[in-house]
């Protein structure tokens, strides 16, 4: 014997239960209203509605010609407002990718200037300069991997808060200069 759950499922309905049908039917929804357009008063010409655009043609008529086709159409708009948080997700995301990119750099080249003797070569040359006996420096201690490679984590987590951060602050600057400046013009196409 199967225990019917007392939990209502997410369509509000209990398990194990037979669906409701509703014993009148359901209406259609109405059409939604056309979309109304509002336009800026002075910032468009008034558009007839008598005769189409230039080179649009006429109902009844063959399109033209491809030579005669009006170019892609281009819109140019202003920028008025950026949203600070989504402007610090986008940055910190952009800057994680950054942060990958120069922890892995680093690593490559420490392995190739390790591989091919560099490291050596120069702690020999800093030996011959200073004198081997006079001091304790040791260059190779100094560029050792997991060095070198605690520093380049250190600064990837530097420049994943400071660009977080200088993004954010930049999106609250550039909101403030929208009223004196009018925005940033943009310009979109339909070419491709």
């Amino acid at each position: 014997m199967t225990q019917v759950s007392s939990q209502p499922t997410p369509i509000g309905r209990r398990l194990g239960e037979p669906p409701v049908t509703p014993s009148t039917p359901i209406a259609p929804a109405p059409p939604p209203p056309p979309p109304a357009v509002v336009r800026a008063p002075g910032r468009f010409a008034a558009v007839s509605t008598d005769t189409p655009p230039e080179g649009t043609p006429r109902v009844g008529e063959a399109n033209p010609a491809p030579g005669n086709q009006p170019g892609p159409r281009r819109a140019r708009l202003y920028l008025a407002r950026v949203n600070p948080w989504s402007v610090v997700k986008v940055s910190f995301m952009l800057s994680v990718a950054m942060a990958v990119v120069i922890v892995t750099a680093v690593s490559a080249m420490w392995w190739a200037l390790d591989y091919s003797g560099v490291f050596l070569t120069l702690a020999r040359t800093v030996d011959d300069v200073i004198g081997a006996g006079t001091t304790t420096f040791d260059l190779l201690a100094l560029v050792a991997f997991p060095r070198v490679f605690g520093a380049a984590i250190v600064l990837a987590a530097l420049e994943i808060v400071l660009v977080s951060v200088l993004a954010g602050l930049f999106a609250v600057l550039y909101n403030l200069t929208v009223g004196i400046t009018g925005g940033a013009e943009v310009t979109f196409s339909d070419a491709v």
